[in-house]
């Protein structure tokens, strides 16, 4: 298990490195000029121009630049912002590091466990008035778009009832409706295919002869049946975790919350590239590290997986 891990690890810091490759290149393509957004009104001001390129090292060649560039990934300053003079991009994004893995990681916490328990609920009842009321409710939840979800539960709890602040961040009382909207779609989606799963599982002939040694139903279902869903549904699992993350940049928008998500969409705008280009890298950190997550748990659950690599 050491040794798989350790491919796996070492996998991955060969796509952090591709991520800062490809972001510097990105970047180097984007239409526009920082400096001169930055001198704004003193646009004709060439002493100041030439100094603001010499501070913020764009005076320099581009391999230069990317030396410079990952020694700022190095010491963990990442480079000065173009948006706050003075200020390094770690002290930018420091107030909402944090809160939007967290918010991701909650909603992936509860929509597991949930989307789990209706798709067995479904599956056990296939072709029945409870299975088809689930699925008509899963395929609302991944339909409708979450910026309208948000308008109408905003409207329910925050204006019609009073029971939750309308937007902003602080308290406990802050997170839950963010984390409903964001719940909502992998709730419906794990769902959908661990129905799919388990109805593919039940017909499986080992599942026949639990039943024929007289097992109870919810043995044969949580000991047996729903072990082998589980290899398949972490892929999943991974991926909507990538589609979660990239999720709070409108709930963090719209319930005005200051994490990655909004300051990315700020830094955009007023083209604060080092922020930007940052704030991509983590959310392509904490992407990786999540599949990594997934690809161990593979190992842990079916040890074939880890020795079948081994032997490549």
């Amino acid at each position: 298990m050491l040794k798989y891990a350790a491919r796996r690890v070492t996998g991955l810091l060969g796509v952090w490195f591709l991520a800062v490759v490809i972001t510097f290149i990105a970047v180097q393509f984007v239409p526009g000029d920082p400096i001169m957004a930055l001198l704004s009104d003193n646009s004709g001001d060439v002493e100041l121009e030439a100094r603001l390129r010499a501070d913020y090292g764009l005076d320099r060649p581009l391999p230069v630049q990317f030396l410079d560039y990952l020694a700022n990934i190095a010491n963990g300053s990442f480079g000065l912002s173009y948006r706050y003079a003075g200020a390094t991009v770690f002290e930018v994004i420091s107030g909402g590091l944090l809160i939007s893995p967290v918010l991701a990681v909650l909603a992936i916490v509860i929509a597991v466990p949930l989307g789990v328990i209706l798709g067995v609920f479904a599956a056990q009842r296939a072709n029945s008035w409870a299975d088809t009321s689930v699925i008509l409710v899963l395929v609302a939840g991944i339909s409708i778009p979450n910026f309208a979800m948000a308008s109408f539960i905003v409207y329910l709890l925050s204006i019609q009832w009073t029971l939750l602040p309308v937007a902003g961040w602080g308290g406990p009382q802050h997170m839950i409706m963010p984390v409903a909207i964001l719940v909502i779609p992998p709730t419906a989606y794990i769902a959908r295919l661990t129905r799919t799963y388990m109805l593919e599982v039940l017909q499986q002939d080992f599942v026949r002869t639990a039943k024929a040694k007289g097992l109870r139903d919810h043995l044969v279902i949580y000991r047996h049946a729903l072990r082998n869903t589980f290899v398949p549904l972490l892929t999943t699992i991974g991926i909507i975790f990538g589609g979660l993350l990239s999720g709070t940049f409108v709930v963090e928008t719209i319930f005005n919350i200051p994490g990655l998500g909004r300051l990315a969409i700020e830094s955009i705008f007023a083209r604060d590239y080092p922020v930007t280009m940052t704030i991509v890298l983590l959310f392509t950190m904490f992407y990786s590290l999540i599949n990594l997550a997934v690809d161990l748990a593979y190992g842990a659950l079916d040890p074939r997986i880890r020795l079948d690599q081994g032997k490549d």
